[in-house]
């Protein structure tokens, strides 16, 4: 599909728990539990700082007319400083109820105290409806031990964004939209262009990224194989074996450059030197910075990368009208009124039941039709992600450029295996 470039809002990246101990805790909110007028306030902290902030903004202003038992105070802060912050802000009884934060960050600050189980408010679905139409991974990637502790705050599924110049001039067209992964590639040579057969393409046919754990986690799921779920890492399995070798012939071939994270990856698709990239819907506004339109189709497997956001409740909600109040907010913001309002931050919505003419934009309407198949590459792990992400991309380079995939793939889940046991 393919839409005139419209303004993206980025996504801030998913950053890692800060490690330290969390002492007592005590208080609520913003200091004092019902300081507006009697009411409870209820303070929450996320990194949304541009256009998709003032979106943020205008549901909690709806929420706060719509009723007169909580007050929402919200409060923006880099994605860094929330970890610099938090586990210190909730020992000194001044932190927020609410907190943004991400899958891979969930686990460990519940280990250590900070997030609370939400598992009352999936259970009182007379109460709190809206939990009845999220999509099901939602929930899912954030249940530990039975217990469910985050509420979708926003999802962002991936998806192939295409060069519609170099698309046609490849001679393709809509119908040659992949639907396997070995169309994929082959469309991958066909926009792939070395007149002077000297090895180093003018033109690449996808920005590959060899840095990236959304790209690795989604060519091990379309093989069939798996990343890392539940705490469990399967890198070094017989699917992720055929897989890389597939993935590494395609490199081999100069189909797209090695040594790309997502960076670097955007700014060559940006350049005009790569027709394809798979990434989030951030590449709209990457590209139009660049001064290219897009075009859209979705990755051809029933797995794809997604970015998901939530909604914490921390141990500030220490009193039974704190955690109404953050209850009660939550099922607000995921109702289907305030999820149509929220595509206006070029996010999909968290529900299933949203209807095609109620977003506010085609593009995301098309977006969210990968939603129920999108998942976080890294669920169910209580250590930091970005040590495991380094292993896997310097993996993930080293099978690009020609390494032994068997070899690499065997050490990397050993290494894997460490960080996952804490050792």
């Amino acid at each position: 599909m393919y839409f005139r470039s419209r303004r993206f809002m980025t996504v801030g990246a998913l950053t890692a728990a800060a490690a330290l101990a969390l002492s007592a805790c005590s208080g609520g909110g913003s200091g004092d539990s019902a300081s507006s007028g009697g009411a409870t306030d209820i303070l929450l902290w996320h990194g949304y700082t541009e256009a998709d902030g003032k979106v943020l903004d205008k549901i909690v202003a709806a929420y706060n007319e719509s009723q007169d038992k909580c007050v929402v105070k919200s409060e923006p802060l880099a994605w860094t400083s929330i970890s610099e912050k938090l586990l210190t802000s909730l020992g000194a009884g001044n932190g927020p109820n609410l907190v943004v934060q991400g899958v891979d960050t969930g686990l460990g600050y519940a280990d250590q105290g900070a997030f609370l189980s939400q598992q009352a408010f999936y259970d009182d679905t007379d109460t709190y409806p809206s939990s009845t139409a999220y999509y099901d991974a939602m929930a899912s990637q954030v249940t530990w031990d039975g217990e469910t502790y985050g509420v979708p705050m926003g999802v962002t599924p991936f998806a192939v964004y295409y060069n519609p110049k170099l698309w046609k001039a490849a001679g393709l067209t809509d119908a040659d939209y992949p639907t396997t992964i070995d169309e994929l590639i082959d469309v991958a040579h066909k926009l792939t262009i070395d007149k002077n057969d000297d090895g180093t393409p003018e033109q690449y046919g996808m920005a590959l990224q060899d840095m990236d754990a959304g790209m690795l986690s989604t060519m091990l799921h379309s093989g069939g194989g798996d990343f890392i779920t539940d705490g469990k890492q399967h890198i070094d399995s017989p699917e992720n074996v055929e897989t890389m070798t597939q993935w590494q012939k395609v490199w081999q071939d100069g189909v797209s450059p090695t040594g790309l994270d997502n960076t670097a990856a955007m700014e060559l698709f940006g350049s005009g030197r790569a027709a394809m990239i798979y990434n989030g819907p951030w590449e709209i506004t990457s590209a139009d910075s660049f001064g290219i339109d897009v075009g859209m189709f979705h990755w051809p497997s029933d797995w794809v990368a997604g970015v998901y956001n939530y909604w914490y409740a921390t141990s500030m909600n220490d009193t039974d009208e704190e955690m109404a109040c953050s209850f009660g907010f939550e099922d607000f913001w995921n109702s289907q009124e305030q999820q149509v309002v929220w595509t206006e931050s070029y996010y999909p919505p968290n529900r299933d039941d949203i209807a095609e003419d109620d977003f506010a934009y085609p593009i995301i309407a098309e977006l969210a039709k990968a939603s129920d198949h999108s998942f976080y590459y890294a669920t169910g792990i209580s250590t930091t992600v970005t040590d495991i992400t380094k292993e896997t991309d310097a993996m993930t380079t080293q099978i690009a450029k020609g390494g032994n995939v068997q070899d690499l793939l065997t050490s990397t889940a050993a290494k894997v295996d460490g960080y996952l046991s804490n050792e």
